[in-house]
């Protein structure tokens, strides 16, 4: 399975200290040009460039050139190039966490998960403890409603009780 990312989840993943987990879950990390573009931005936080350079082996940057599509337009350049990369992409797993891009690629059919689907997933295999990982999420400005988090809780708990 080829992992395209977009640049939140990879920037939030950077910042509570999970980041290399996805390298265990997924191998390498495939990003579109507008995607590593963000990530590098000298705007961007020292953490998460210093991350990406160290990284540069595990990340495969892909130019993408996107179609005229108004449902692409009206999302930010990396969302857009994501969608449409893994769109094209055969056998993919989207990691996106903003609304409107997520509701775009499942109306493509593009499976998806999102930060705390690679925080679950990481726990469930042990290469990141879900308690700390949420408390960290949680200290930072990532939109994290209850109801979302109870779901990924039980996901992780029904999970846990099945091994």
């Amino acid at each position: 399975m080829i992992v395209i990312a977009d640049t939140s989840p990879l920037n939030y993943a950077v910042r509570i200290g999970i980041a290399d987990a996805l390298f265990e879950l997924y191998g390498n990390i495939v990003v579109p040009a507008a995607v590593h573009l963000e990530l590098t931005d000298p705007s961007a936080p020292a953490a998460l460039r210093s991350w990406v350079r160290d990284h540069s082996d595990r990340i495969e940057v892909r130019e993408v050139t996107l179609p005229d599509d108004p449902a692409l337009n009206r999302l930010h350049a990396g969302e857009a190039q994501a969608i449409f990369l893994a769109q094209e992409t055969p056998n993919s797993l989207l990691i996106i966490d903003e609304r409107e891009g997520r509701a775009e690629a499942r109306r493509r059919g593009i499976a998806v998960t999102g930060l705390l689907g690679v925080i679950r997933d990481g726990a469930i295999r042990g290469y990141i403890h879900f308690e700390d990982a949420l408390v960290k999420l949680k200290e930072t400005d990532f939109r994290l409603s209850n109801e979302i988090e109870a779901i990924v809780r039980e996901q992780y708990r029904k999970s846990r009780n099945e091994r």
